[in-house]
């Protein structure tokens, strides 16, 4: 078997300064210091567009830089910014700014949108909406807003006053809002036309769904928030699309085919500014179409092509449309097993395949000004036998008349590109495990570095902190998964430690990069120094290792993942300096579903275990997510019955710490309840602890205290004497 731990050990804290003379990390530092211990970015940075300039705040001022050898000048302060607000605004720093030309950039104070023209040095209020504004979507020119208020659509920026565009909002009745619980890439649920004057929106109608409520005890005596939950195998909501025209204030529905609760995702508008396109999923995932709509009339013009999948299908990426060759489109498909990039002809359908390989196409960065070149963020080549080019994320240049692929970047880790509007260059923000992290302006052509403009510090380095290995582990089917080691200040190898495991192991979630700390949270060195080794394995059904490594959970969610953790924690029983019979597992979520089937499934490889926000029964959870992985109750009993959790939770011994949040609207409180339900009946004792006023996960300061009651717990059962 494989043991062994491969390349890219960072040693933390490696400065003149004895470890005596280092500070003590706390917990409460690792928590809520995180914007002073991670690695300086540059604040603010982004392309000015129409330039070859970019703008970035430094000392509370906006200042301009160029690629070529002009130094960088202010272009404001803050002082003077706050010189040309209204009565009554201020600001504190300087705001997020949107450059809407080479020389107007505009922000928001409030629900209050300013332009300020810095070669007339004058700023002008445009756009102000409603003090409780929500989902706040600005069209392309920023000349528009959407908003919404209640569960009903508003926009602001026609004419002085704010013009109402649905009046149907109500308890079960959503307008202009993220629907489908926010799965298959939907982030909102506005869409302006390119030319700012038709504004697509989602209506949902929830009404036949299920009520759920939470207690909020925010008031006294106590009231309760209600929504809808729409759990496996019950009834769904129904979603369509309103097209709103600015100018007539007249709104026409699509007409989409199929069944009324399938999924309307993807949005895309056609630079024509006449048509949309929608990928239209079935609700049992195998199926989509992308159905292309006249927004005039709301009838389908034709279905540009259809995919399958007897597993699952999500798609997550509108079509990005060409602007200087009408009708042609990008399309993103897992269709031969990596996330890959298509061009495609509204006329012709197929061109070609863009990206191909055993990698993956991560994020679309944009095309140069010709569109002859597309850039894009993908992971390296990920070999079965060594899959560290899984951890990477490199940038690339594709060409589109032939697929031609080069990688930019050389340099191993995780690299984050902004392309300059011309696509001359690229802003590349990277770091690795030996790289805390960088900031280039990089040629677009030829990946040179031009300027360095940050080369951040290890902000750990005066700390007393271990070292972050990565390593890899054989897990089921013989398959190589990536793995990550924190090893304590002062590491012994004759010594044996305790061990936390943290996992996660879900759909679509990795842990394991090659970035700094590898991907681990500051928690993490805090705990290795209590005296622990910390590690992490990304299992089946992780992200960024292509469909079939993902598609082995498939009607079994949690079956093969607790399988790849067991083979981690074998793997760590194999290391001299490890205590195999001293082991806790921690997870949150998904990860909180896989510590307790670790638990409850493989009693007494774990001595302790702390499941926070856990899924107990997938019956439980929601329609958009489960069903996907699972199918319906109905369709696989025998799936869903074995990854029950409260029917074997007599199975437990160690010590099992439950946490939940008692305004839980994702793994909403009942998972919790159901589980100590069945302990009560089957006389087991775990321990639990309920977190008032929180929804999924717990944050601000009262973070500080979760993981402080979870460390604490491990230390009290895991510890010599405990």
């Amino acid at each position: 078997m494989l043991r062994r731990t491969l390349l890219f050990i960072a040693l933390l804290g490696v400065t003149a300064l004895s470890a005596q003379e280092k500070q003590k990390l706390t917990l409460s530092d690792a928590i809520l210091k995180g914007g002073v211990l991670y690695p300086e970015k540059v604040k603010g940075l982004q392309w000015i567009p129409h330039s070859n300039s970019y703008s970035f705040v430094k000392d509370n001022t906006l200042v301009k830089g160029t690629v070529g050898k002009i130094g960088e000048r202010p272009i404001i302060s803050l002082a003077d910014l706050n010189k040309g607000l209204e009565q009554g605004d201020s600001l504190r720093q300087i705001p997020s700014v949107v450059w809407t030309d080479d020389h107007t950039f505009c922000f928001e104070v409030g629900h209050r949108t300013y332009f300020r023209d810095v070669a007339k040095g004058s700023t002008a209020l445009r756009l102000t909406t409603e003090r409780h504004a929500e989902n706040e979507d600005h069209d392309k020119a920023y000349e528009k807003i959407a908003f919404t208020g209640g569960n009903n659509l508003f926009i602001a920026g026609l004419g002085d006053s704010i013009r109402q565009v649905t009046f149907d909002g109500t308890d079960g009745i959503v307008n202009g809002k993220s629907v489908h619980r926010e799965e298959y890439g939907i982030t909102k649920g506005t869409f302006w036309s390119p030319d700012g004057n038709l504004l697509a929106f989602y209506r949902m109608d929830e009404s036949m769904v299920s009520p759920y409520y939470v207690e909020d005890i925010s008031t006294m005596p106590s009231t309760f928030k209600k929504f809808r939950y729409p759990m496996a195998g019950q009834t769904s909501h129904q979603v369509t699309l309103g097209i709103y025209d600015t100018r007539t204030g007249k709104t026409v529905f699509i007409k989409p085919e199929g069944a009324p609760d399938h999924y309307l995702t993807n949005i895309s508008w056609d630079t024509d500014n006449a048509h949309i396109q929608i990928i239209l999923l079935n609700r049992a995932t195998d199926n989509f179409k992308v159905v292309r709509y006249d927004v005039t009339s709301g009838q389908p013009v034709r279905t540009l092509f259809e995919e399958s999948d007897p597993k699952w299908l999500e798609p997550e990426h509108p079509l990005t449309f060409l602007e200087k060759t009408p009708g042609r489109y990008i399309h993103w498909s897992q269709r031969d097993g990596w996330w890959h990039l298509y061009l495609y002809d509204v006329q012709k359908g197929m061109m070609r395949q863009l990206t191909k390989g055993n990698w993956l196409v991560k994020e679309l960065i944009g095309l140069d000004r010709k569109e002859q070149y597309v850039f894009v963020e993908g992971t390296a080549t990920i070999d079965p036998k060594d899959p560290r080019g899984a951890t990477e994320t490199q940038i690339y240049r594709v060409e589109l008349s032939t697929g031609k692929t080069v990688q930019l970047t050389e340099q191993p880790g995780t690299h984050h590109g902004r392309l300059s509007s011309d696509g001359r260059y690229l802003i590349d923000q990277w770091s690795s495990l030996t790289v805390p992290g960088r900031t280039e302006i990089v040629d677009a052509t030829t990946g040179r570095v031009i300027k360095t403009l940050l080369n951040s510090k290890d902000e750990l380095a005066d700390y007393q902190v271990g070292s972050v290995e990565s390593a890899q582990v054989i897990g089921e089917n013989g398959d190589i998964l990536n793995a990550r080691i924190i090893k304590p200040s002062g590491f012994q190898s004759r010594v044996q430690y305790p061990v936390i495991v943290y996992t996660y192991n879900g759909p679509h979630l990795q842990l394991i990069t090659n970035s700094y700390l590898g991907g681990a949270q500051l928690w993490m060195l805090e705990a290795a120094e209590r005296g622990y080794i910390v590690f992490t394995v990304d299992g089946h059904g992780s992200g960024n290792r292509g469909l079939a490594f993902e598609q082995i959970i498939h009607r079994q969610l949690g079956i093969t993942e607790v399988k790849d953790q067991l083979h981690g924690a074998d793997y760590l029983k194999s290391l001299p300096f490890v205590d195999g019979s001293r082991m806790a597992v921690h997870g949150w979520s998904f990860g909180g579903h896989v510590t307790e089937a670790l638990m409850l499934r493989a009693p007494g490889v774990f001595k302790v275990g702390v499941a926070g926000g856990a899924v107990q029964d997938w019956r439980l959870y929601e329609v958009m997510y489960t069903e996907r992985y699972m199918d319906t109750p109905e369709e696989n009993p025998k799936g869903y019955a074995e990854t029950a959790l409260p029917d074997i939770a007599a199975s437990l011994r160690g010590d099992l710490l439950l946490i939940h949040d008692n305004m839980d609207e994702t793994v909403v409180p009942e998972h919790a309840l159901r589980f100590l339900k069945s302990c009560v009946d089957k006389g087991v004792h775990p321990d639990f602890f309920y977190y008032p006023g929180h929804p999924h996960n717990v944050r601000g300061k009262d973070r500080v205290h979760l993981y402080t009651e979870i460390l604490d717990y491990i230390d009290d059962h895991l510890k010599p004497g405990s």
